[in-house]
């Protein structure tokens, strides 16, 4: 059958991205390259386990969609709430201290002395969706991430981001099977992006080197989508993200405006509904074209959704199960790290909860 055609042409090209050798080898670590927590990215649980090529998904079932063009197809108004949280959650009260500025040797020790490898995510949101408008308030979303290299001289590598925000979108129908629609996000942000030797902490001129740096942001994002239904509800989605102003600019938090392109299709399946996805998009902005290159699978049945997803430098599998008011999902990860000249995996469960009406 044909779909089987394209699930072996998706596995033999998944393949060939995912084992292409690396092309830039960065001189110290690359904070985020941690595939599926990335410092200004927010994202839910199923787009994370899509691997983030969500952007010609027409619907998501756990949040609002990535492509602000898609909101006419939201079939009736939902509120809802949904909480996020990835393992190293013992780190989150060291970690939220630090970006508050709450520092001590017991903290510098929990954080920096335990493990070489320190990972977190936590997020709530709020959600309420119409085929008008959808809009999102975010009062808390923390992400961590660092690593300590070299134990006779501790080398430590940290990024830690705190944010919270709203997002508002609206989208139209055109022309038949043609959408455009926009979103606006605002944000306050604090961050902390460093590399230091774990003994400067104890200097004088090291007391206040790791105090959080704010951000304010507001973006106007517009977006399009172009479907195909005669050919297995062929899309061709593209953004422009990250394009409006900021309070201040950072040299070690780059974030600029970006377009982004995706293809995705629907092939039939005897039972439930299969959609897959190509994303050229940065999600961190020290990538190679290659690694730019993200390929996500989506498949409900009734209740269930799996997702899956893969880049070069990681990948990612979950199930989500939504009921009629509450939800559930888990998701794992496995990622590529860099480490000046050495490479290793790290693997990062996520658990999402939810509320809806």
């Amino acid at each position: 059958m044909w779909w089987r055609l394209e699930l072996f042409f998706l596995f033999i090209l998944s393949a060939y991205f995912f084992f292409q050798p690396q092309t830039s080898l960065a001189q110290s670590l690359a904070f985020s390259r941690n595939a599926r927590t990335f410092d200004s990215v927010q994202s839910t649980l199923f787009v994370k386990g899509m691997g983030h090529a969500c952007l010609s998904m027409l619907r998501l079932p756990d949040g609002l969609p990535c492509n602000p063009a898609h909101v006419p197809f939201q079939k009736k108004p939902e509120l809802g709430i949904q909480t996020l949280l990835s393992n190293g959650y013992s780190s989150l009260s060291n970690v939220r201290k630090l970006i508050k500025g709450e520092i001590n040797q017991e903290l510098v020790d929990g954080l920096f002395s335990e493990s070489k490898i320190i990972q977190i995510e936590a997020s709530a949101d709020i959600n309420f969706k119409t085929n008008l408008f959808n809009a999102r308030y975010t009062p808390l979303n923390v992400k961590g991430f660092s690593v300590v290299r070299n134990e006779a001289n501790p080398d430590v590598e940290l990024s830690i981001v705190e944010e919270e925000g709203f997002l508002f979108q609206s989208g139209y129908e055109v022309y038949p099977n043609f959408l455009i629609g926009a979103q606006v996000r605002t944000l306050q942000r604090k961050f902390i992006k460093k590399r230091f030797k774990l003994v400067f902490l104890g200097t004088s001129e090291g007391k206040d080197y790791l105090k959080p740096e704010t951000q304010r942001a507001l973006y106007l994002e517009p977006g399009f989508t172009w479907i195909f239904p005669k050919l297995w509800n062929f899309r061709v989605s593209g953004m422009y993200v990250n394009w409006g102003d900021v309070s201040k600019d950072y040299a070690d938090f780059p974030i600029p405006p970006e377009l982004q392109m995706s293809v995705g299709f629907s092939p039939p399946v005897p039972w439930g509904h299969l959609d897959f996805s190509i994303d050229y998009k940065s999600l961190e902005y020290d990538e190679s074209g290659l690694e730019k290159i993200r390929l996500g699978m989506a498949y409900q049945f009734g209740a269930m959704h799996f997702s899956t997803g893969l880049d070069q430098n990681g990948s990612s599998a979950g199930i989500y199960y939504g009921l009629n008011q509450i939800n559930a999902g888990v998701m794992f990860s496995t990622t590529r790290v860099l480490n000046e000249n050495e490479e290793f995996f790290t693997q990062t469960v996520y658990v999402q909860l939810g509320w809806g009406i």
